[in-house]
Parts: structure tokens; C-alpha cells; sequence
């Protein structure tokens, strides 16, 4: 497996720990880890991503992924293949869930890339979600407010299956 690019923009450092999370889960793995504050321009360089954002207002991105938005649609995605993850309320905002998620999403395959790592809706309490196509999120998402002892192992199972997915 090549080198993994992961991705992630924090406001309140929930992200942060999700992202070490999903570091430990990696650790015999290459890859390396870019807070989007400090820019993209090495996205380019990985063909393996993992781009992780909170979502916040209703179905918006991290203001720091919001920042770099311009720069990350104009990236060329086409060999990459790409898994995202989302923070979210889903009760607090259970009509825009993880729309974060979605909106990675779209850019990425409307940008020639192959996105992997959908998850199941199966034990989520919210009312609707961008992020949903079919009955399966985008990537992996995460409350942390309400489920968070979910997280280490709904982490781990998502890192498994997306390892085996990447070049």
C-alpha cells in the first residue's frame, strides 16, 4: 500500500482526537498527517487520502477546510483514491448531519476520483443527511457528543476495511 495523506481541519479539537484515533490504527502503516490551516498543496503528492472534517452550521465545512475550498476543488483526484470522514451532531443537528461529508465528497468524484469507505446508517438518530446516499454515509460518521464510546471501534473497523481498499 502507498503512502496515505490524511487531511483534517479542527475548530474545537474533537477532530484532533478523532484523527490520533485513526493514527493508532495506522501506525504500522506510512502516512502522514496535514492540518488544512497549514494548507494542501501537498495533497497532490498521495494518491491513498483521508480527508476528515466536522461539519458545522447547517451541512457546512470546518472553516479551516472552508479556507482551502478553492485550492481543493481545482485538485485533480483522478488515481486517487480517497476515504472521508465527518463529525457531527446528529441530534442538535439531525436535518444536516455530517453534511461536510458530502460536500468532500461531490468534489472529489466530480474531480475524477474514486471515493471508498461508505458506512451503514444502522444506529444513527438523526433526520436527514446530504452525506447519505442509498442507505449508507459518504465515509465514516462520528458523533462524539452523543456516541462517542462508539468511536474507537466504529474507527477501527472503518481503518481495516479502507486499508485494503487503497493503492
Amino acid at each position: 500500500m502507498k503512502k496515505i495523506g490524511i487531511f483534517y481541519g479542527t475548530t474545537s479539537g474533537n477532530t484532533t482526537g478523532i484523527v490520533d484515533e485513526m493514527e493508532f490504527y495506522l501506525r504500522k502503516d506510512n502516512y502522514e498527517t496535514f492540518n488544512v490551516a497549514d494548507g494542501i498543496s501537498q495533497m497532490k503528492e498521495f494518491e491513498n487520502l483521508i480527508l476528515v472534517s466536522p461539519t458545522y452550521g447547517v451541512g457546512e465545512l470546518q472553516a479551516d477546510w472552508d479556507n482551502v475550498f478553492d485550492e481543493f476543488n481545482s485538485i485533480d483526484f483522478t488515481g486517487k483514491t480517497v476515504a472521508i470522514a465527518g463529525l457531527g451532531n446528529q441530534f442538535a443537528f439531525g436535518e444536516s448531519y455530517v453534511g461536510a461529508m458530502r460536500i468532500l465528497y461531490d468534489t472529489v468524484i466530480k474531480n475524477g476520483g474514486k471515493v471508498i469507505g461508505f458506512t451503514s446508517t444502522d444506529g444513527y438518530h438523526y433526520e436527514e443527511s446530504e452525506a447519505v446516499i442509498g442507505d449508507q454515509f459518504v465515509g465514516l460518521a462520528l458523533d462524539e457528543g452523543n456516541q462517542g464510546n462508539d468511536t474507537p471501534e466504529r474507527i477501527e473497523k472503518w481503518i481495516g476495511e479502507i486499508k485494503s481498499q487503497f493503492n
